[in-house]
């Protein structure tokens, strides 16, 4: 939002409601205390959101606090205990208590709140002006009347006119269209008005989308029902536009005159036969009642320059006149339609006993084309048609016709987006029917309502600490994140909140080093622009004679080694000759802003010559473009098919995600003018990866480079290796200029340039008996790694040791092939190779149990993992719990009852159709092929006042590492947490440190401070015997005048390393299992595909959790991160290569309203882990595949609709589950016009 629209507006942050240095709101308390944060970085949204809504509404309902939401993202923590620490404002006892004390709130009151600014209050009591602020580029003004509206705009006859400019801002920052000049509308009254008419409602063009839903519903209630159908009609569709926080803006003529060919708005607009008002700045008017003739292509209309649209009359409905609206999206909040329509019917009733005759009609659709579209050939064919099924048959079959989509229409899904239109054209039939006749035989209840997002709730099982433990005590404790308080008052601070060095202000000491100047430049990413091409020429003078920039950086410059990688040398720094993906980074743009800096790389001009690119895993296969290709065997493959009843050989796939975290990729270089040395503040997984890979680019060792960092805002994988050659090209800038340079890198960069989770196919051949039991089993699994190695040949690994992981095969053979293409290469990713392996191993489970005709409990639970099994790759298992888990999830989740009221609900609903599935996991822990990295450091000092400062290797990234690590050194010690800190991760203090990966921080870093506090505690015993009575800070300052060495360093190196060699096939695999499984019930719309979740049970074994509440929301945050893997989100590229989801915009991840509406997470008891600290296990990683029973479960319920249609059980299903996929495997009548025509 511009600044200029917040002229006479007060502001509140997140700062200004509450601190820990004063007094914390209720809402910051409340969402801390009940664990609602994590990494932290989206928290102060949340907690704005919130207040918002009190403010508005002090006592919420729970429905309320999750619209409330809409417009919010959160990464981390599945936000089940944000929803939960919120609703503790509704008024009821509606949330579990068992890992908080909700005696602790303090109460809210709303008297207490803020007042508004007295003297804003004495402002708007001033009679209004108008607002003229000239800028370098543009020029901003406001007004208040309509004559002075006119007035400006006939001085700046090509500006562009402002509603709440949120369409503005997207194509300024993303696609750099500007406006010289700027003309704001929403003080403007004469627009801002809403006046009820004989013939329905004027509003006025900038009135905005939150107001006139408020005014509709008012009306509503005042009027006869049927005189209010459109404005219900407009109420359901303006629910589903942006979110509360762009409703609460956004104008009707801002998003009218945007034009989208998905525009909500104007396909109801169209579809209802609104009438426009249109003012010339000649003063002539004109009237018109929209049509798609208003929409001449995608982002345009029939409104010109000199035009001005002042308010549109939305009609009262007839009668006999029936509306409704429907939309489908990829995510159902925050998301533009792929199809959406707005239809109308008027009824000729003179006889009530039939459903009567068409009089008029038209049937609006979105999506459909490079504009808002009429299915006129329908409309018209339908008037004097009478309302029954021959007429329905016949307008599915018009509307095929009326709305043809090439199948190179932009957008894709043209066969979806054909079948979403017939569809609604049928909801819209059955609708209207059950309005005129609710007892008419032909109408089925499942096709009149939509999926209803309900509120959701969760319930959370786990093993209580042993009461006679001492207080002081903090091990097993689910006490909050150690930073929680400062993270929802936003006071913790990223690297990003760093303050910018400037040599004449305080926010640095002024330290003059010879030769360095202090004030900090900004830096820019030049990225290619092609999938595969040769490099032939690179021009930036345009780009460095823009007024501010410094300097362009490039191969050229950098000192020592221009290469890089993480498994093998064969990645650039910086590209030169050549580029193998859209995303690598050719150059930098040096400038004394970052808006500069963006300005400046927009003027850099690259002349390619483009080469073959190869994109996808079969295209690799067919060009023989693999990087490398493992093999694991087991048993008789050839006697295990010999002996099978039934062998299936198939194909299926699955698609990559992005890893989306909410701080994107940032780092801070600042040169000092001694012995070379470099500081760093680096945002990322591993310091270590990046100080070593700046040396090799600067030529210079690495005790000359600091790197460090606090926290970070989320990872998952995305931070590890493509940061280390970023940073590495900021720090030849920043060596090069003497000067600091910051990076700050925008959504859509961060998402080009970083790479994803890896696209797989498997291949496989299954042979079974009849009772289910696998005799062999062979699998071909392809991942696309992208341009380089990166991680993908580990990542590759553990997908073959996590092949039916929980299952006991006799007869394998699996291999991993890593395909090399011309995408931004694939990286880490939470689970590392796990989730896709885990879905292959249960989509195959699935199909036997399908073909078998048994059920997909037996089929699992007949070869479920048990002690003394020997895995193919040779690892004999240990105190297996995965049965022990999969019985208490069984009775937990009430799985059989629950799989016949399925049954039940399914046969009574054709439109609507539930479906449950329940899988296992065994989830391997370990560093397999990287016996160094199984080892940690830590250290621990302690001052006179009794407070210690630790640190460590590992990254606080929201996994809750430093809470655990505190946990521990309160237990060692007998300290109150309270008394123990940490400041951050620097190479300076503990050297050569194992990145913060595969779960295994709290295992290495947890004993590496179990070490540290063992010794310290050794050294402080004979003290402790001379003064039994003695308080700790006591102790410490005698041990301090008894010269005792109050600082301790901790190493910890793993006894039994990780060793299996796939070529030899010895040696370990595994440290150690973490075990789960999860049961989860979907409903599907099979007419839109559209899907809710219902539940979920997940059950656990955690070991013996070293803080429950940290445990279990790893367990949800991952499973609702599972969520987005396995049904929502997607990427596409274009036969060019070009990644075509690449912002927010674009690119869905869950949101509040997607997890499940009952979350139930159980952590099993009297577990134990002999491989780890305190009996602990690792927990960030293995819950995230357990979201394969969503997938499944959609699967399931598809099945039961194609089963009324005697189809087949098996089908096409791949991963993810989208609407689309999941409304084409359903497979109908509409399906099958909708391919004849």
């Amino acid at each position: 939002m511009p600044v200029c629209l917040l002229d006479g507006v007060a502001i509140t942050t997140v700062e200004g409601i509450g601190s820990t240095e004063t007094k914390l709101h209720p809402i910051q308390e409340r969402i801390a205390k009940v664990h609602g944060t994590q990494c932290g970085y989206c928290t102060p949204g949340f907690v704005m959101s919130m207040y918002a809504l009190l403010r508005n509404n002090p006592q919420p309902t729970p429905e309320e606090i999750e619209l409330a939401f809409e417009g919010n993202l959160c990464r981390c923590t599945g936000y089940r205990p944000i929803l939960e620490g919120c609703k503790t404002f509704c008024g009821k006892d509606i949330v579990s208590t068992e890992l908080y004390n909700p005696q602790e709130f303090s109460l809210y009151d709303p008297s207490q709140e803020l007042i508004f600014p007295p003297e804003l209050l004495i402002l708007g009591k001033k009679p209004p002006t108008n607002l003229t602020i000239f800028g370098n580029k543009v020029t901003w003004v406001s007004s208040i009347s309509f004559d002075e509206l006119i007035s400006v705009k006939q001085q700046y006859p090509n500006s562009k006119l402002v509603g709440g400019h949120l369409e503005i801002g997207i194509n300024t920052k993303y696609h750099g269209i500007n406006h010289y000049a700027l003309i704001s509308t929403a003080n403007v009254n004469e627009l801002n008005n809403i006046e009820k008419l004989d013939d329905g409602v004027l509003v006025g063009s900038s009135v905005t989308i939150s107001r006139l839903m408020e005014e509709l519903e008012r009306i509503i209630i005042q009027l006869p029902e049927y005189k209010t159908r459109i404005f219900s009609a407009f109420i359901t569709m303006l629910k589903r536009i942006g979110c509360c926080q762009v409703r609460n803006v956004a104008s009707l003529a801002g998003n009218l005159v945007t034009a989208r060919s998905t525009s909500d708005l104007c396909t109801i607009l169209v579809g209802a036969k609104c009438q426009l008002r249109i003012k010339s700045l000649d003063g002539s008017e004109k009237q018109i009642v929209i049509d798609d003739t208003f929409f001449t292509n995608d982002g345009k209309c029939e409104l010109t320059s000199q035009e001005i649209l002042t308010s549109i009359v939305i009609p009262f409905s007839t009668e006999n006149e029936y509306m409704f609206c429907y939309k489908q999206s990829r995510r159902y909040d925050n998301s533009f339609a792929i199809v959406n329509a707005g239809l109308r019917v008027i009824l000729n009733r003179s006889i009530f006993d039939t459903p009567g005759l068409v009089k008029d009609c038209t049937l609006a659709y979105g999506g459909m084309g490079s504009k808002i579209l009429i299915a006129k050939q329908t409309s018209s064919a339908l008037i004097g048609r009478e309302w029954n099924l021959a007429m329905l048959e016949d307008a599915i079959a018009l509307i095929g016709e009326d709305l043809p989509l090439p199948f190179s229409a932009k957008g894709g899904a043209t066969e979806y987006r054909k079948v979403l239109a017939a569809s609604f054209f049928f909801k819209f039939f059955m609708q209207v029917l059950s309005e005129i006749s609710a007892e008419d035989p032909n109408i089925d209840s499942s096709v009149k309502t939509n999926i209803r997002r309900c509120p959701s709730k969760g319930i959370q099982i786990f093993e209580k600490v042993n009461p006679k433990q001492v207080m002081d005590d903090a091990l097993r404790r689910p006490i909050v994140h150690l930073t929680a308080l400062q993270q929802t008052t936003g006071e913790a601070q990223y690297l990003m909140d760093i303050p910018e060095y400037k040599s004449y202000t305080n926010t640095v000491p002024i330290c003059r080093y010879l030769g360095v100047n202090l004030d900090e430049l900004h830096a820019s990413i030049v990225l290619s622009e092609r999938a595969h091409a040769i490099i032939e020429s690179i021009n930036y003078d345009e780009a460095i004679s823009l007024p501010g920039v410094h300097e362009y950086i490039s191969a050229k410059d950098v000192p020592g080694s221009n290469r890089y990688g993480e498994m093998a040398n064969d990645e650039y720094i910086f590209s030169n000759d050549k580029v193998t993906s859209h995303g690598q980074m050719i150059g930098m743009i040096i400038a004394e802003s970052k808006e500069i800096a963006d300005e400046a790389v927009k003027l850099v001009k690259i002349s390619y010559k483009d080469l073959p690119a190869i994109l996808t895993i079969e295209d690799a296969i067919k060009e023989e473009s693999i990087f490398e290709t493992f093999h694991l065997t087991s048993g008789n493959i050839q006697n295990g098919f010999l002996n099978s009843h039934h062998i299936i050989e198939d194909e299926i796939r699955m698609g990559g995600q992005e890893h989306f975290y909410m701080e994107n990729q940032c780092v801070i270089v600042t040169p000092k003018a001694e012995a070379m040395e470099l500081d760093v503040h680096v945002a990322t997984q591993c310091l270590d990866l990046v100080q070593s890979v700046i040396s090799e680019t600067l030529a210079i060792p690495m005790n000359c480079i600091v790197c460090h960092i606090k926290r970070i805002g989320g990872s998952f994988g995305g931070k590890n290796t493509r940061i280390a050659s970023i940073s590495a090209g900021v720090a030849v800038a920043a060596r090069k200029l003497k000067r600091p340079i910051r990076l700050m890198i925008d959504r859509h960069v961060d998402m080009a340039i970083k790479g994803s989770r890896a696209p797989y196919l498997a291949k496989y051949k299954v042979g079974f008996n009849n009772d289910g039991h696998i005799q062999a089993i062979q699998i071909r699994m392809y991942s696309n790694s992208g341009y380089s190695r990166d991680l993908s040949l580990s990542v590759m690994n553990y997908s073959m040791i996590r092949l039916f992981g929980s299952y006991m095969i006799e007869n394998c053979d699996y291999s991993g092939s890593i395909c090399q293409t011309n995408i931004s290469s694939t990286t880490a990713f939470r689970g590392f190779g796990a989730p896709q392996a885990i879905w292959i191993t249960e989509k195959i489970m699935t199909e036997v149990a399908n073909r078998c005709e048994i059920s997909q409990r037996k089929v699992r639970e007949m070869c479920l993992h048990i002690d003394g099994y020997v895995s193919p790759f040779n690892q004999k298992l240990e105190t297996c719990q995965i049965r022990k888990v999969w019985d208490e999830l069984i009775q937990r989740s009430d799985y059989d009852n629950r799989k016949q009221q399925i049954e039940i609900f399914n046969k009574k609903n054709r439109f609507k159709k539930r479906g449950i599935a329940i899988i296992p996991s065994s989830f391997g822990i370990g560093y397999l092929g990287f016996k160094f990295m199984e080892q940690a450091g830590a250290l621990i000092q302690v001052y006179t006042d009794g407070s210690l400062l630790l640190f460590h290797g590992g990254i606080e990234i929201g996994q809750g590492l430093n809470t655990k690590l505190v946990q521990i050194c309160s237990h060692i010690l007998g300290v109150p947490k309270e008394k123990i800190h940490l400041i951050e991760s620097s190479t300076a203090v503990i050297p050569n440190a194992t990145e913060t990966s595969n779960s295994s921080a709290t295992d290495l870093y947890g004993a590496a401070t179990k070490d540290a506090c063992e010794k310290l505690k050794e050294r402080l015993d004979p003290i402790r015997a001379t003064m039994p009575t003695a308080n700790w800070v006591e102790l410490i300052i005698a041990a301090y005048y008894n010269r005792v060495n109050l600082s301790a360093a901790g190493y910890f190196v793993e006894p039994n390393p990780i060793t299996f060699s796939f070529e030899t096939k010895t040696g370990r695999g595994i440290k150690y299992y973490t075990y789960g499984a999860s049961v989860s019930e979907v409903e599907i719309d099979t007419l839109t595909g559209d899907h809710q979740n219902l539940r979920t049970d997940i059950v656990m074994d955690v070991g013996k959790s070293l803080n429950p509440a940290i445990d279990i929301g790893q367990v949800e945050g991952g499973f609702v991160q599972g969520i987005g893997l396995y049904t929502i989100e997607q990427l596409y590229h274009t036969p060019e290569g070009i990644p075509l989801m690449n912002s927010p915009e674009n690119y869905k991840i869950p949101t509040a309203r997607d997890i499940p509406r009952e979350f139930q997470v159980a952590l099993i008891r009297n577990s134990f882990n002999d491989k780890a600290i305190y009996s602990s296990k690792a927990i960030g990683e293995p819950t995230l595949p357990l979201a394969t029973s969503v997938f499944l479960a959609i699967q399931n319920a598809v099945q039961a609709c194609r089963l009324d249609r005697n189809l087949s059980k098996s089908f096409e299903f791949n991963s993810p589950a989208t609407a689309e996929r999941i409304r084409m495997a359903c497979q109908d009548n509409i399906i099958s016009k909708v391919h004849n025509l």
